[in-house]
């Protein structure tokens, strides 16, 4: 599966080159139950800054809550690279969709962050 969202240009500072990231997945490895019920997840990429998330499609665990899978996720997006400041970070995220009552709601809620500082790749 590929994702891949744009970024306008016109709008930017002097300080702001405007890069575009490829992040692909090949496996996702979970070693410990992350949640009680939890049946499945969404693998989420987006910058700190960012409003934009791109998320991929439901990765079902098993029932004891572990998983190791091979995956083929290809995240590309473009974003604003600031040279003068620290908000260069890459968040991939493990979610999952929001309940209430045992119903799903709007809304993601995150599991596990990682961040790639993106001023050193």
């Amino acid at each position: 599966m590929k994702l891949f969202a744009t970024w306008e240009v016109e709008r930017t500072s002097p300080y702001c080159i405007p890069r575009t990231c490829s992040l692909k997945l090949t496996r996702l490895e979970v070693l410990k139950p992350l949640e009680a019920n939890l049946r499945e997840v969404i693998i989420a990429v987006s910058m700190q800054s960012s409003r934009r998330t791109l998320r991929s499609n439901e990765i079902i665990l098993r029932q004891s809550g572990l998983i190791d899978t091979v995956l083929d996720l290809s995240f590309s997006l473009q974003y604003p690279h600031f040279i003068k400041r620290n908000g260069n970070n890459l968040q991939v995220m493990l979610q999952r969709r929001k309940k209430y009552k045992n119903r799903a709601i709007l809304g993601f809620k995150t599991l596990a962050v990682g961040l790639v500082d993106m001023g050193q790749v």
